[in-house]
């Protein structure tokens, strides 16, 4: 079955934990914006001045110097895809018009009505961001007079700097999956960056099926960016808010959000590790009692949950890792979080494993089942392949 275009539908949902999570769904649509500084007492106003030649300044609120507006490449908080140019006014008060005037060519140029100044529905409040564009002539000669379209672009939102991002693949896009990036001081060309198989394995409903194994990707971002978008080349979801550390979900439900932080935090503290003399870097014997801890009850507070979707999808859920340490250090499989949580309750004894059998490997002491030792970056698996293709309406 062909991957058709999909619905640019989508949602953000910050999570404290990590940072924050998105939804990207074909049927729903809500929208959190990543964290900001405060900008209660502030209206920024945003001016696209594309097509003119050479600006000397752009004035807002009122025709002083003291209102120049600075380029929006000047600070890396600025969304250049908003225009050029930005004011911050520095205001409690809430305006019902602003003023906007600007020079090209040592030209004065100035909105057309009310001595220059713009009404906009609603007026302006501080906290939120603004924009003029589309810029059209109407009259004079000097000064000359202007209109433009007003948009009211919502909170004041900065851009984030340097942000990882995870993806989750509901629709194995696998290798094919890109994130592409703009408005900061990073952007990409189309279709965008590849992104990083983690090796993190989460069990999930996509549609009416369950499946094990669902890919998350990962990549980080070097510099600022103000919108994001995941594709495969061909398809694609819509425009989406940064969030570091955000992992955004694509044909999977958000209630799965507690999985994937587990997993996320799982690699967050993987690090080297030798056994029988070999070593392995990524390990999750590499964990300290503390996370160890920590992850075993995370673990267990999602086993008990009333939802047996989440309680299938934690115990189903993994990580690719060595499955052969005393003999090979290429064989790889995927091992659960309920092997790898009974694993580490037995590397830790203090740590309560809720009376299961421990079956893993574990420091010094062996069986015949599974290890612990976690290498993420090292083997691909493609043995999952593309096997869960969902027919999705197409994107006009």
């Amino acid at each position: 079955m062909k991957i058709k275009k999909l619905l640019g539908a989508l949602s953000l949902a910050v999570v404290t934990a990590i940072g924050g999570f998105a939804l990207i769904s074909n049927n729903k649509t809500s929208k959190a914006e990543p964290a900001s500084a405060d900008y209660s007492s502030t209206i920024r106003v945003y001016v696209d001045l594309t097509g003119f030649g050479t600006i000397d300044y752009v004035r807002i609120g009122s025709k002083e110097p003291s209102n120049n507006a600075v380029l929006t490449s000047s600070d890396a908080k600025y969304n250049q895809s908003l225009g050029q140019y930005v004011f911050d006014l520095n205001t409690s008060s809430h305006y019902d018009k602003m003023g906007f005037y600007f020079s090209e060519y040592s030209t004065w140029w100035q909105y057309e009505y009310d001595d220059g100044w713009v009404w906009i529905d609603g007026g302006f409040d501080p906290g939120y961001e603004y924009q003029f564009k589309n810029i059209q002539y109407k009259s004079g000669g000097g000064p000359k007079y202007f209109n433009c379209d007003k948009y009211k672009i919502g909170a004041i939102t900065d851009n984030v700097s340097n942000p990882t991002v995870y993806f989750v693949d509901g629709y194995s896009w696998h290798s094919n999956s890109h994130v592409y990036y703009w408005g900061g001081t990073a952007s990409t060309s189309w279709p965008g960056q590849t992104m990083e198989d983690t090796k993190l394995r989460i069990k999930a409903y996509v549609g009416e099926t369950e499946y094990s194994g669902l890919h998350i990707y990962k990549y980080t971002i070097s510099g600022s960016v103000a919108y994001l978008k995941f594709d495969d080349g061909s398809s694609e979801t819509g425009a989406l808010r940064p969030v570091n550390n955000g992992v955004y979900f694509y044909g999977v439900d958000g209630k799965y959000e507690p999985v994937a932080q587990l997993l996320v935090s799982l690699k967050s503290n993987m690090g080297s590790y030798t056994y029988n003399g070999r070593n392995f870097s990524d390990s999750i014997c590499h964990l300290s009692q503390s996370q160890a801890g920590t992850f075993i009850s995370s673990y267990n507070t999602l086993a008990a949950s009333s939802d047996s979707d989440i309680v299938s999808s934690v115990s189903g859920s993994g990580v690719v890792t060595y499955s052969q340490p005393e003999t090979s250090t290429s064989a790889t499989a995927e091992i659960s979080l309920q092997d790898i949580r009974d694993s580490l309750a037995r590397k830790y004894p203090s740590l309560s494993s809720s009376g299961r059998a421990i079956t893993n490997i574990v420091n010094n002491e062996t069986t015949s089942s599974i290890a612990i030792v976690i290498v993420v970056s090292v083997i691909s698996i493609t043995a999952i392949g593309g096997y869960f293709f969902i027919r999705r309406r197409k994107e006009n």
